[in-house]
């Protein structure tokens, strides 16, 4: 009976990872790539640093500007925790879902090799471009469908869009939640997981303090700290405890 149970199990499994690959996303603003024409020193540097990778980079982190943070307010937790992984930061300031599905679709990424990507993107198109929860979703999955094709072997860490505002109830924020509840559908719990550490950076009462956010949106060195935190066990478990 055990073993049937856990046979059952792995092909529901099976069935739940196929389905990302297998699914026909609409396509429209936030699911076409289409590069922003912000940023084009960052694009520029990225694209470098994408074609000089040597395939020693394990973890790859995929996002707007609060994953290009990493190099400026979350430098000391990114030295620490990531650099033995030669980790590779490829966030870029204003990016939305299409803006990474361009630099897909330019090679941006495509001698990299990483066993773990994790990404977090989305709340330029709910804050800049207003645009629905279901479109901003179907972004995503854009992209996890193009990481799967391109890193078969790649673990993926879907993180949910980050809390913005100052409280719950702030417009941006509930937003953000609305794509939230539909990007945690996309996770098979294996190859895609899907974690939402929204309460990581927030007070007891749901308010986001400046001291964590200073603008009520890109984090402080104490935010970064604490994203490193929530995010530790999946690293440990997927990449190996640091030594």
């Amino acid at each position: 009976m055990r073993s049937l149970v856990l046979a059952s199990l792995c092909v529901l499994v099976a069935c739940s990872r196929s389905e990302l690959d297998r699914r026909v996303i609409p396509q429209h603003e936030a699911s076409t790539p289409a590069p922003t024409p912000n940023y084009p020193e960052r694009r520029t540097e990225l694209k470098a640093r994408g074609e000089a990778a040597t395939g020693q980079e394990r973890l790859l982190f995929v996002g707007d500007s609060i994953t290009q943070g990493w190099e400026g307010e979350g430098a000391e937790a990114w030295a620490q925790r990531y650099a033995s992984f030669h980790a590779m930061n490829m966030g870029v300031g204003g990016d939305r879902t299409q803006d990474v599905l361009a630099r897909l679709e330019e090679g941006q990424f495509a001698k990299l090799k990483p066993e773990l990507i994790v990404l977090m993107i989305g709340t330029n198109n709910t804050g800049r471009n207003k645009e629905a929860p279901a479109k901003i979703a179907d972004g995503v999955a854009a992209i996890l469908k193009q990481f799967r094709a391109r890193m078969p072997d790649a673990k993926i860490l879907l993180l949910a869009i980050f809390p913005r505002g100052k409280a719950p109830a702030d417009e941006l924020r509930m937003n953000n939640v609305a794509v939230n509840e539909l990007i945690a559908r996309l996770a098979d719990g294996d190859d895609v997981r899907y974690l939402d550490i929204g309460k990581s950076f927030l007070d007891a009462d749901g308010t986001l303090p400046e001291a964590v956010m200073p603008d009520l949106l890109h984090l402080s060195q104490d935010g970064y700290r604490r994203w490193a935190d929530a995010i530790q066990p999946v690293v440990d478990e997927v990449l190996g405890a640091k030594k």
